[in-house]
Protein backbone atom coordinates (compact mmCIF):
# COMPACT_ATOMS: atom_id res chain seq x y z
CA UNK A 1 0.00 0.00 0.00
CA UNK A 2 3.01 2.37 0.73
CA UNK A 3 4.72 1.90 -2.37
CA UNK A 4 1.29 2.62 -4.04
CA UNK A 5 2.00 6.34 -2.16
CA UNK A 6 5.99 6.86 -3.38
CA UNK A 7 7.65 4.97 -0.88
CA UNK A 8 10.26 2.16 -2.30
CA UNK A 9 10.13 -1.10 -1.99
CA UNK A 10 13.08 -1.58 0.65
CA UNK A 11 11.96 1.37 2.75
CA UNK A 12 8.39 -0.28 3.28
CA UNK A 13 10.40 -3.25 4.60
CA UNK A 14 12.32 -1.70 7.19
CA UNK A 15 8.98 0.49 8.26
CA UNK A 16 6.86 -3.14 8.39
CA UNK A 17 9.22 -5.16 10.70
CA UNK A 18 9.75 -1.33 13.06
CA UNK A 19 6.02 -1.87 13.35
CA UNK A 20 6.06 -5.48 14.26
CA UNK A 21 9.37 -4.87 16.84
CA UNK A 22 10.37 -1.02 17.51
CA UNK A 23 13.16 -1.59 19.38
CA UNK A 24 14.89 -3.12 16.53
CA UNK A 25 18.19 -1.57 15.40
CA UNK A 26 19.96 -1.25 11.75
CA UNK A 27 22.16 -4.24 12.59
CA UNK A 28 19.12 -6.89 13.73
CA UNK A 29 17.02 -5.17 10.83
CA UNK A 30 19.65 -6.01 8.20
CA UNK A 31 20.12 -9.44 9.70
CA UNK A 32 16.20 -10.18 9.77
CA UNK A 33 15.63 -9.06 6.21
CA UNK A 34 18.78 -9.96 4.14
CA UNK A 35 20.24 -6.71 3.32
CA UNK A 36 23.28 -4.87 3.79
CA UNK A 37 23.59 -2.54 6.55
CA UNK A 38 24.29 0.73 4.02
CA UNK A 39 20.77 -0.49 2.73
CA UNK A 40 19.22 -0.53 6.35
CA UNK A 41 20.78 2.69 6.96
CA UNK A 42 19.88 4.68 3.36
CA UNK A 43 16.31 3.39 4.20
CA UNK A 44 16.04 4.38 8.15
CA UNK A 45 17.11 7.79 6.43
CA UNK A 46 13.99 8.10 4.37
CA UNK A 47 11.94 6.70 6.97
CA UNK A 48 12.83 10.11 8.86
CA UNK A 49 12.89 12.61 5.81
CA UNK A 50 9.48 11.24 5.33
CA UNK A 51 8.45 11.93 8.75
CA UNK A 52 7.30 8.38 9.02
CA UNK A 53 10.04 7.95 12.15
CA UNK A 54 9.44 9.74 15.09
CA UNK A 55 11.37 10.20 18.51
CA UNK A 56 10.58 7.84 21.09
CA UNK A 57 8.49 9.16 24.02
CA UNK A 58 9.99 6.56 26.27
CA UNK A 59 13.69 6.49 25.01
CA UNK A 60 14.46 9.32 23.43
CA UNK A 61 17.74 8.57 21.77
CA UNK A 62 15.59 6.52 19.64
CA UNK A 63 13.13 6.78 16.72
CA UNK A 64 9.99 4.52 16.32
CA UNK A 65 7.55 4.45 13.37
CA UNK A 66 4.68 5.69 13.49
CA UNK A 67 1.05 4.26 13.09
CA UNK A 68 0.37 2.92 9.22
CA UNK A 69 -2.68 5.38 9.02
CA UNK A 70 -0.57 8.16 10.05
CA UNK A 71 2.27 6.75 7.49
CA UNK A 72 -0.44 6.60 4.60
CA UNK A 73 -1.92 10.41 5.62
CA UNK A 74 1.72 11.85 5.53
CA UNK A 75 3.07 9.88 2.12
CA UNK A 76 -0.52 11.13 0.38
CA UNK A 77 -0.03 14.79 1.77
CA UNK A 78 3.19 14.82 0.06
CA UNK A 79 2.18 13.29 -2.77
CA UNK A 80 -0.69 15.88 -3.20
CA UNK A 81 2.01 18.78 -2.76
CA UNK A 82 4.21 17.68 -5.23
CA UNK A 83 1.21 17.28 -7.48
CA UNK A 84 0.22 20.89 -6.65
CA UNK A 85 4.00 22.39 -7.56
CA UNK A 86 3.83 20.48 -10.73
CA UNK A 87 0.47 21.93 -11.52
CA UNK A 88 1.76 25.36 -11.03
CA UNK A 89 4.96 24.72 -13.02
CA UNK A 90 2.86 23.81 -15.85
CA UNK A 91 0.37 26.63 -15.46
CA UNK A 92 3.72 28.94 -15.12
CA UNK A 93 5.27 27.37 -18.48
CA UNK A 94 1.91 27.62 -20.39
CA UNK A 95 1.61 31.58 -19.42
CA UNK A 96 5.45 31.79 -20.34
CA UNK A 97 4.47 30.23 -23.54
CA UNK A 98 1.73 32.49 -24.24
CA UNK A 99 3.51 35.74 -23.38
CA UNK A 100 6.09 35.01 -25.81
CA UNK A 101 4.05 34.29 -28.51
CA UNK A 102 2.14 37.62 -27.99
CA UNK A 103 5.50 39.30 -27.71
CA UNK A 104 6.79 37.50 -31.18
CA UNK A 105 3.31 38.44 -32.39
CA UNK A 106 3.62 42.19 -31.49
CA UNK A 107 7.62 42.51 -32.51
CA UNK A 108 6.23 41.12 -36.40
CA UNK A 109 3.21 43.63 -36.21
CA UNK A 110 6.34 46.67 -35.93
CA UNK A 111 7.78 45.52 -38.62
CA UNK A 112 7.31 49.00 -40.03
CA UNK A 113 7.84 48.19 -43.97
CA UNK A 114 5.75 44.85 -43.87
CA UNK A 115 7.94 42.86 -45.08
CA UNK A 116 10.69 40.76 -43.60
CA UNK A 117 13.86 38.95 -45.31
CA UNK A 118 14.44 35.47 -44.35
CA UNK A 119 18.06 33.98 -45.38
CA UNK A 120 18.76 29.98 -45.49
CA UNK A 121 16.72 26.98 -45.51
CA UNK A 122 16.99 26.85 -41.26
CA UNK A 123 15.88 30.75 -41.07
CA UNK A 124 13.07 29.61 -43.56
CA UNK A 125 12.14 26.48 -42.12
CA UNK A 126 11.57 28.11 -38.20
CA UNK A 127 9.41 31.33 -39.41
CA UNK A 128 7.34 28.82 -41.42
CA UNK A 129 7.19 26.23 -38.62
CA UNK A 130 5.76 29.54 -36.52
CA UNK A 131 3.76 30.73 -39.07
CA UNK A 132 1.80 27.40 -39.23
CA UNK A 133 1.30 27.23 -35.74
CA UNK A 134 -0.44 30.94 -35.10
CA UNK A 135 -2.73 29.55 -38.28
CA UNK A 136 -6.39 29.65 -37.20
CA UNK A 137 -8.88 29.68 -40.35
CA UNK A 138 -6.73 28.51 -43.75
CA UNK A 139 -3.38 27.83 -45.44
CA UNK A 140 -3.15 28.39 -48.82
CA UNK A 141 -0.06 27.07 -50.74
CA UNK A 142 1.30 26.89 -54.06
CA UNK A 143 3.86 24.04 -55.18
CA UNK A 144 4.78 24.81 -58.78
CA UNK A 145 7.43 21.85 -58.40
CA UNK A 146 8.22 18.22 -57.18
CA UNK A 147 9.18 17.63 -53.94
CA UNK A 148 11.88 15.50 -53.26
CA UNK A 149 11.04 12.34 -50.73
CA UNK A 150 13.04 14.10 -47.83
CA UNK A 151 11.05 17.07 -47.94
CA UNK A 152 7.80 15.39 -48.58
CA UNK A 153 8.31 13.53 -45.20
CA UNK A 154 9.49 17.08 -43.51
CA UNK A 155 6.00 18.54 -44.19
CA UNK A 156 4.23 15.15 -43.32
CA UNK A 157 4.08 16.19 -39.08
CA UNK A 158 3.07 19.73 -40.04
CA UNK A 159 0.42 19.44 -42.61
CA UNK A 160 -1.28 16.56 -40.01
CA UNK A 161 -0.77 19.14 -37.50
CA UNK A 162 -2.81 21.31 -39.07
CA UNK A 163 -5.98 19.25 -40.27
CA UNK A 164 -6.12 17.85 -36.62
CA UNK A 165 -6.60 21.51 -35.50
CA UNK A 166 -9.26 21.78 -37.75
CA UNK A 167 -7.24 24.36 -40.20
CA UNK A 168 -8.57 24.47 -43.83
CA UNK A 169 -5.83 23.48 -45.96
CA UNK A 170 -5.55 23.95 -49.43
CA UNK A 171 -2.84 23.16 -51.85
CA UNK A 172 -2.02 23.68 -56.05
CA UNK A 173 0.72 21.44 -57.44
CA UNK A 174 2.09 20.79 -60.31
CA UNK A 175 0.37 18.15 -62.72
CA UNK A 176 3.44 16.03 -63.04
CA UNK A 177 2.61 15.20 -59.05
CA UNK A 178 -0.22 12.76 -60.93
CA UNK A 179 3.29 10.67 -62.55
CA UNK A 180 5.42 10.55 -59.84
CA UNK A 181 4.59 7.68 -57.50
CA UNK A 182 5.73 9.20 -54.38
CA UNK A 183 4.18 12.28 -54.31
CA UNK A 184 1.01 10.96 -55.61
CA UNK A 185 0.58 8.76 -52.54
CA UNK A 186 1.47 11.38 -50.34
CA UNK A 187 -1.28 13.45 -52.17
CA UNK A 188 -3.22 11.35 -51.30
CA UNK A 189 -2.63 10.74 -47.79
CA UNK A 190 -3.06 14.31 -47.40
CA UNK A 191 -6.35 14.04 -48.96
CA UNK A 192 -7.80 11.13 -46.82
CA UNK A 193 -7.36 13.32 -43.84
CA UNK A 194 -9.11 16.23 -45.09
CA UNK A 195 -6.66 18.30 -47.47
CA UNK A 196 -7.96 19.74 -50.33
CA UNK A 197 -5.34 18.99 -53.27
CA UNK A 198 -6.05 20.72 -57.05
CA UNK A 199 -3.48 19.94 -59.69
CA UNK A 200 -2.31 22.81 -62.75
CA UNK A 201 -0.35 22.05 -65.96
CA UNK A 202 1.59 25.08 -65.02
CA UNK A 203 1.94 27.36 -61.77
CA UNK A 204 3.92 30.37 -60.99
CA UNK A 205 6.24 30.60 -57.99
CA UNK A 206 6.11 29.14 -54.45
CA UNK A 207 3.23 30.73 -52.35
CA UNK A 208 2.21 30.00 -49.15
CA UNK A 209 -0.90 32.49 -47.17
CA UNK A 210 -1.43 32.27 -43.96
CA UNK A 211 -4.86 33.41 -42.45
CA UNK A 212 -4.95 35.63 -45.79
CA UNK A 213 -2.94 37.85 -43.67
CA UNK A 214 0.35 37.23 -43.91
CA UNK A 215 2.55 35.65 -47.21
CA UNK A 216 6.06 33.92 -48.05
CA UNK A 217 7.42 34.38 -50.93
CA UNK A 218 10.56 33.68 -52.26
CA UNK A 219 12.88 36.14 -53.17
CA UNK A 220 14.91 35.04 -55.59
CA UNK A 221 12.06 32.13 -57.56
CA UNK A 222 15.23 30.80 -59.60
CA UNK A 223 16.25 30.15 -56.32
CA UNK A 224 13.49 29.69 -54.21
CA UNK A 225 15.23 27.71 -50.92
CA UNK A 226 17.97 30.77 -50.63
CA UNK A 227 16.22 33.30 -49.48
CA UNK A 228 12.28 34.36 -49.04
CA UNK A 229 10.01 37.39 -48.14
CA UNK A 230 7.35 37.62 -45.41
CA UNK A 231 4.78 39.87 -46.13
CA UNK A 232 2.22 41.02 -43.97
CA UNK A 233 1.10 44.48 -46.04
CA UNK A 234 -2.61 43.70 -46.53
CA UNK A 235 -2.57 44.87 -50.01
CA UNK A 236 0.00 43.11 -51.44
CA UNK A 237 -1.45 39.64 -49.22
CA UNK A 238 -4.79 40.19 -50.75
CA UNK A 239 -3.72 40.25 -54.24
CA UNK A 240 -1.32 37.11 -53.80
CA UNK A 241 -4.83 35.27 -52.31
CA UNK A 242 -6.76 36.27 -55.48
CA UNK A 243 -4.12 35.08 -57.52
CA UNK A 244 -4.26 31.94 -55.60
CA UNK A 245 -8.04 31.60 -56.02
CA UNK A 246 -7.75 32.47 -59.92
CA UNK A 247 -5.84 28.70 -60.10
CA UNK A 248 -7.51 27.42 -57.64
CA UNK A 249 -11.37 27.84 -59.37
CA UNK A 250 -9.54 26.53 -62.67
CA UNK A 251 -7.46 23.51 -61.12
CA UNK A 252 -8.28 20.06 -61.18
CA UNK A 253 -8.88 18.38 -58.01
CA UNK A 254 -6.49 15.41 -57.15
CA UNK A 255 -9.20 12.47 -57.29
CA UNK A 256 -10.19 13.17 -60.74
CA UNK A 257 -8.50 12.87 -64.09
CA UNK A 258 -7.85 16.03 -65.98
CA UNK A 259 -10.68 16.06 -68.52
CA UNK A 260 -10.36 17.50 -72.26
CA UNK A 261 -11.55 21.02 -73.54
CA UNK A 262 -15.28 20.17 -74.66
CA UNK A 263 -14.32 22.90 -77.46
CA UNK A 264 -11.32 21.74 -78.67
CA UNK A 265 -10.87 18.34 -77.06
CA UNK A 266 -7.56 19.18 -75.72
CA UNK A 267 -5.96 19.35 -72.03
CA UNK A 268 -4.70 22.21 -70.13
CA UNK A 269 -1.81 20.57 -69.55
CA UNK A 270 -2.03 19.91 -73.99
CA UNK A 271 -2.58 23.42 -73.79
CA UNK A 272 0.09 24.62 -71.94
CA UNK A 273 3.05 22.35 -73.64
CA UNK A 274 1.71 24.48 -77.14
CA UNK A 275 1.86 27.64 -75.52
CA UNK A 276 5.84 26.90 -74.20
CA UNK A 277 6.83 25.77 -77.14
CA UNK A 278 5.10 28.28 -79.55
CA UNK A 279 7.69 30.32 -77.49
CA UNK A 280 10.84 29.32 -78.92
CA UNK A 281 11.64 27.41 -75.34
CA UNK A 282 13.76 23.73 -75.65
CA UNK A 283 12.02 20.43 -75.06
CA UNK A 284 14.43 20.80 -71.69
CA UNK A 285 12.71 23.99 -70.36
CA UNK A 286 9.27 23.11 -71.04
CA UNK A 287 9.60 19.65 -69.09
CA UNK A 288 10.98 21.67 -65.98
CA UNK A 289 8.23 23.59 -65.75
CA UNK A 290 5.53 21.00 -66.48
CA UNK A 291 6.66 18.51 -63.98
CA UNK A 292 7.45 16.03 -66.41
CA UNK A 293 10.15 13.80 -68.54
CA UNK A 294 12.25 15.30 -71.43
CA UNK A 295 10.56 12.07 -73.37
CA UNK A 296 7.14 13.43 -72.14
CA UNK A 297 7.63 16.50 -73.74
CA UNK A 298 8.54 14.94 -76.81
CA UNK A 299 5.84 12.14 -76.76
CA UNK A 300 3.18 14.59 -75.88
CA UNK A 301 4.69 17.04 -79.25
CA UNK A 302 4.13 14.15 -81.08
CA UNK A 303 0.98 13.19 -80.74
CA UNK A 304 -0.05 16.86 -81.17
CA UNK A 305 1.28 17.08 -84.42
CA UNK A 306 -0.04 13.95 -85.27
CA UNK A 307 -3.58 15.18 -84.65
CA UNK A 308 -3.20 18.51 -85.73
CA UNK A 309 -1.52 16.85 -89.17
CA UNK A 310 1.72 19.01 -89.33
CA UNK A 311 5.08 17.98 -90.13
CA UNK A 312 6.65 20.12 -88.33
CA UNK A 313 6.40 22.24 -84.96
CA UNK A 314 6.34 25.56 -86.78
CA UNK A 315 3.40 24.09 -88.33
CA UNK A 316 2.33 22.51 -85.44
CA UNK A 317 1.61 26.05 -84.18
CA UNK A 318 0.40 27.68 -87.13
CA UNK A 319 -2.64 25.06 -87.17
CA UNK A 320 -3.10 25.26 -83.17
CA UNK A 321 -3.67 28.71 -83.47
CA UNK A 322 -6.54 27.95 -86.53
CA UNK A 323 -8.44 25.59 -84.72
CA UNK A 324 -8.70 27.84 -81.63
CA UNK A 325 -5.96 25.83 -79.23
CA UNK A 326 -4.16 28.63 -78.55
Amino acid sequence: MLRALGLDAVSEQVYQELLAEPTLDAILLAERLGLSQDQVGASLDTLADLALLRMSREAPQQRRPVSQERARALLLRRQEEELRARLAALEANRIAVATAAERAARERQRIPTGTEQLDGLDEIQSRLESLLQSATTEICSIVPTLMPPEALEAARPLDEDLLRRGITQRTLCHEGVRTNPRALAYGRSMAAVGAQLRTAPALPHRLLVVDRATALVPLDPASPTASAVLVTIPGIVAGLAELFDRIWADAVPLDQAPAPDCATGITAAERELLKILSTGLTDEVAAKRLGVSVRTVKRRMEELMRRLEAGSRFEAGFKACQHGWL
